[in-house]
């Protein structure tokens, strides 16, 4: 990262310009993730008993390699706060051509509430406008897992889902 940085006579400054450079580490082979229970097994031991839920974003290559995993929110005992806008930084930046997302529940239930099923449809919405596929969206505990795409396919590949739309 490089920056022009201009200081005043008060010892306050102003960046001008700011250079951030991405440079993937293609030294280590890229870990495959082939059905929804190795995504389970690969997040659980990250998100199964954490307190708080939080909510990942995996970055995807064309084969499913993992390019990043993104933290883009730690929210309480039984909500997260969710932006789009924050889903989609880390995919955007790898160059991603899929994502996963996944979050935990603290409570130990697999089953996705009205307000994560209104989460998955904005985010398979935003997929679609940014040719991003939705690979699943997944709900972690520590005995057990949900993933939409084994539970309801057409959660993730978009047929609308009229009773989720007044959260």
């Amino acid at each position: 990262m490089s920056a022009a940085v201009q200081f005043d006579i008060n010892g306050s400054f102003r960046v001008q310009e700011l250079e951030v450079k991405f440079k993937p580490h293609r030294k280590l082979p890229l870990v495959q993730l082939s059905s929804p229970q190795a995504v389970h097994e690969f997040l659980k031991p990250i998100m199964a008993d954490e307190p708080r839920e939080r909510l990942v974003v995996l970055s995807l290559s064309p084969t499913n390699g993992v390019l990043g995993m993104e933290t883009v929110s730690v929210g309480t005992s039984n909500a997260s706060l969710v932006s789009p806008r924050e889903v989609f930084k880390a995919p955007l930046i790898t160059n991603a051509s899929s994502i996963i997302v996944a979050h935990n529940h603290p409570s130990g239930s697999v089953e996705p509430s009205k307000k994560d099923l209104f989460v998955l449809e904005t985010l398979r919405q935003a997929c679609a406008l940014l040719d991003i596929e939705l690979i699943d969206f997944l709900i972690i505990a520590p005995r057990s897992y949900y993933s939409a795409i084994e539970k309801d396919p057409a959660l993730v590949k978009g047929i609308q889902m009229k009773e989720v739309k007044n959260v």
